[in-house]
């Protein structure tokens, strides 16, 4: 049942993946309560649980679950040190989860440990690089979020250098590093450093084009960096170059509201809103 829900939201099938996710949890709730061995069993359930719920928009159901997954981590990690990599990704995903409430100042503290936990595991074991950047650059994005944009930057940047050795060894990391490169321009233009904000999102626009390309998954990713180097490019003054960029990106919004107007219709409005800034700008600039 865990993992028939793990399945079926990998597909895209959310609302279907709920029910065996509920399911294994009272399940495996059922068997702790005789059985402290199913503790594990039961934490892996909570934390896809709060996924579950979260990647449905019920982000206030998403947190008790998530909360008491690290409980029971924390605990077991106290006794067992081989369940710190289990207690990292629950404390990053709390972190992410008091965020998209907007309790800010929450949901700094679990990412913060989160990063410490696999900076330490890093150290030991290589494996876990590619866990220790997702959770710099989730830590950038909390920094970020509280105003605290100096302290971002670095740990961005350093996100951005794993993942690009990473990638140089495994293309599987490409979209990874896309995604990062991406976030690092949003930093750099928030502090005001405009021109450098310019090379990591055209890199990223030139990564997430070659993989749509193989892959239509991507496709919003591809949007969305489209929607970055415009307006990038329109803070500089140019104008004339984001145009195209912002209509490329209108272009694959409004194919995916097609498919997919619940998630994608906001999007392509607000595509389509910057586009006819930028036109109207170009045309009293003109």
């Amino acid at each position: 049942l865990n993992n028939l829900g793990i399945r079926l939201s990998n597909l895209g099938r959310r609302d279907e993946a709920l029910a065996p996710t509920e399911e294994a949890v009272t399940l495996r709730r059922g068997l702790a309560e005789h059985n402290t061995a199913y503790l594990p069993d039961l934490a892996s359930s909570l934390h896809n649980l709060g996924v579950c719920l979260s990647e449905l928009g019920r982000r206030d159901e998403a947190l008790p679950p998530t909360e008491e997954a690290v409980t029971l981590r924390r605990g077991l990690a106290e006794h067992n040190t081989a369940y710190l990599p289990d207690l990292a990704m629950s404390l990053n995903n709390l972190g992410i989860h008091w965020s998209n409430l907007g309790r800010r100042d929450e949901a700094l503290p679990p990412t913060e440990e989160a990063v410490t936990l696999y900076r330490e595991l890093a150290a030991d074991n290589p494996a876990y690089l590619p866990d220790l950047a997702m959770s710099l650059t989730n830590l950038g994005i909390r920094l970020s979020e509280l105003g605290r944009r100096d302290e971002a930057l670095p740990l961005t940047e350093e996100a951005v250098t794993l993942y690009r050795e990473l990638a140089a060894d495994n293309p599987a990391y490409l979209p990874d590093l896309a995604m990062s490169l991406n976030n690092l321009a949003i930093r750099l233009s928030n502090l005001g450093r405009r021109d450098e904000a310019l090379p990591p999102v055209e890199e990223a626009v030139t990564a997430y084009r070659g993989l749509a390309e193989h892959n239509p998954a991507y496709r919003p990713d591809l949007a969305s960096a489209l929607n970055n180097l415009a307006f990038r490019l329109a803070a500089l003054g140019r104008r004339d170059e984001a145009l195209p960029l912002v209509e490329e990106a209108a272009t694959l919004y409004r194919r995916l509201a097609e498919e997919y107007p619940e998630r994608f219709t906001d999007d392509l409005l607000r595509t389509q809103r910057l586009f006819a800034t930028l036109q109207s700008s170009a045309t009293e600039g003109g």
